[in-house]
């Protein structure tokens, strides 16, 4: 049987052929040959639902294990499927190890043999310290021997994160941008969401002038108002999709097409500069515009959707240190005024 003929759910895995079926949390390999009467009975019981897990204390095990605990179900949709990417990185290579038999110096080496990609480095570091805590859980790791995960020094952030667009920047871009280029750009800037929301914008959820939604990464429920430029830019756009930004016929655009148009604009961009800038940053571009016009951090979250300062200090930058500074000392010389006054 060859790989274009397995089954629905059934991968070739290294030499071996895997079940998978990542809704249900289930990655099962089949020891039967492929087409025989073994691997259809296997087939079916598998789909009709889960297999005991494996009694061997591995990495395998305790990822499938943690894959069925609260620590991973009541995680975000988005947050879900970050872990899942790491989780999967780490059953690759640790699968058939004994968590009891990785210790604080193991992590330390994957740490840093990650060091070129700081953000999947520390990713890895904080997916393993919620995988041990769940080993501990459930007998794999004595507690008293604690978490060896736990405490491995991550790799600190050199920037602010993402560089917003220069008024320089913005101003080539807008004249050589293709009309659905230019549809994300004003998209991201008038709504100051990120790109995987932005993309999945259906004109159904803009309503009364307002964008409806949840935040694919955290859940949350907002309510956005269109700033007037963007309305005005929407009343021009023509509605040939269920989504507001589409691909060929009509169907929501994906990420790497629109990703792929924003290069390739960029690429012919004069401007030394342009090269840095990605369509994220224009979520920082659309918090320091609400700092500029005098909004404070409730107000920026708000339209953001940040649960946090600490991130809003990053979008913000100096521009809300200048803006925050500026409306203090107004109302200290206020204050010193009607002092003088008594």
């Amino acid at each position: 049987m060859t790989k274009k003929n397995l089954p629905k759910y059934v991968y070739a895995d290294r030499g071996y052929i895997r079940f998978i079926r990542r809704d249900r949390g289930m990655s099962v390999m089949m020891k039967e040959e492929p087409g025989s009467i073994e691997f259809w009975d296997h087939y079916q019981r598998l789909l009709k639902g889960k297999e005991p897990l494996p009694t061997k204390r591995t990495f395998e095990t305790l990822i499938l294990s943690y894959y069925e605990s609260d620590r991973y179900t009541k995680r975000k949709p988005r947050t879900k499927q970050d872990y899942r990417t790491y989780l999967e990185h780490i059953r690759k290579i640790w699968g058939h190890i004994d968590p009891q038999k990785i210790e604080r110096h193991h992590i330390y080496k994957l740490h840093q043999a990650n060091a070129d990609h700081w953000r999947k480095a520390n990713y890895l570091v904080q997916v393993l310290v919620n995988i041990l805590d769940h080993a501990q859980d459930i007998g794999f790791l004595k507690k008293e021997h604690g978490n060896p995960a736990r405490g491995v020094r991550l790799f600190k952030q050199e920037s602010d994160g993402w560089e917003p667009w220069s008024d320089e920047v913005r101003e080539e871009f807008e004249r050589m941008a293709s009309p659905r280029a230019l549809l994300v750009y004003e998209l991201s800037l008038g709504l100051g969401q990120r790109i995987a929301d932005t993309l999945k914008i259906r004109w159904d959820h803009i309503d009364s002038g307002a964008y409806d939604f949840h935040q694919g990464k955290t859940d949350k429920p907002l309510w956005v108002p269109l700033t007037e430029r963007l309305a005005r830019f929407l009343d021009n756009v023509p509605r040939v999709g269920l989504t507001v930004v589409t691909g060929e016929h009509g169907r929501p655009a994906g990420y790497d097409a629109v990703s792929d148009d924003i290069r390739k604009i960029r690429a012919k961009m004069e401007h030394p500069e342009a090269g840095k800038c990605v369509l994220h940053g224009l979520r920082k571009n659309a918090a320091m515009e609400l700092y500029l016009a005098g909004c404070d951090d409730e107000m920026v979250k708000s339209v953001t959707g940040h649960s946090g300062v600490q991130m809003l200090k990053k979008y913000g930058g100096r521009v809300r240190q200048m803006e925050l500074a500026k409306r203090a000392q107004a109302k200290r010389d206020e204050w010193e005024k009607n002092k003088n006054r008594t």
